[in-house]
C-alpha cells in the first residue's frame, strides 16, 4: 500500500514537470489560470487586461506590475511562461537527425 502511494505521488510530480507552457500574449484568461500555479481566473484576467492596455508582454517580469502577482508567483511559473522575447528553446538536433547535420569539424 505504501509503495502504491509513493508511485502515485511520483507520477503526479512528473506530470507537473512536463506541464505545458502558456503564451501570455495569446492565451485566454482560462488557459492562463489552468497553466500557472497561484494564478486564478481573476489574476489571469488581469494579465489579459494588461496586455490589451499595454500591448504584448515582452518578459515575465512585466507581470510584477499587476497587483497580486509578486516575485514568488513569478518564480514558480517562469519556466511555463512564453512571452514575446522569451520563447521555448528549439531542439539542438536538426529535424532529419544527426546524420543530415552539416559537419562541425
Amino acid at each position: 500500500m505504501k509503495n502504491l502511494f509513493f508511485a502515485t505521488v511520483l507520477s503526479l510530480m512528473a506530470l507537473d514537470v512536463f506541464a505545458g507552457q502558456v503564451d501570455l500574449n495569446t492565451a485566454s484568461a482560462n488557459e492562463i489560470a489552468k497553466s500557472l500555479i497561484g494564478i486564478g481566473l481573476s489574476k489571469a484576467q488581469k494579465i489579459v487586461d494588461y496586455r490589451i492596455q499595454f500591448g504584448p508582454i515582452d518578459t515575465p517580469e512585466e507581470l510584477l506590475a499587476i497587483k497580486g502577482i509578486g516575485e514568488k508567483t513569478l518564480e514558480k511559473n517562469r519556466s511555463k511562461m512564453i512571452t514575446r522575447l522569451i520563447r521555448p528553446s528549439r531542439p539542438i538536433n536538426p529535424a532529419g537527425g544527426l546524420d543530415e547535420a552539416p559537419w562541425n569539424h
